[in-house]
């Protein structure tokens, strides 16, 4: 009765999902990963890869709430477009 069991809660992976698993993993050392968060409650939801586009369905544990979320509107911009997006020249002397 007191003998440990050999427990293997994985199961074998085939060789050819390892194969599309390093192809995966290969290609997404050159993307960045970028933070999804609660528009309501700024919560971190969700982190994507820079590539991702479209549509996801997002549930923040914070609000308890679920709702839409596409992916293109929530994106970072970079500081220095963003800085020169609202920026007036100087006037001339």
């Amino acid at each position: 009765m007191r003998t440990v069991r050999a427990y293997c809660q994985k199961p074998r992976v085939s060789p050819e999902d390892q194969c599309k698993l390093a192809l995966s993993r290969q290609e997404a050392k050159e993307l960045m990963m970028r933070d999804i968060n609660c528009p309501y409650c700024g919560f971190l939801v969700d982190r994507v890869f820079s590539d991702a586009a479209g549509h996801k369905m997002i549930f923040c544990k914070k609000c308890k709430e679920e709702y839409p979320v596409n992916l293109g509107y929530f994106r970072r911009m970079r500081v220095w477009r963003r800085k020169h997006r609202y920026r007036r020249e100087r006037q001339k002397r």
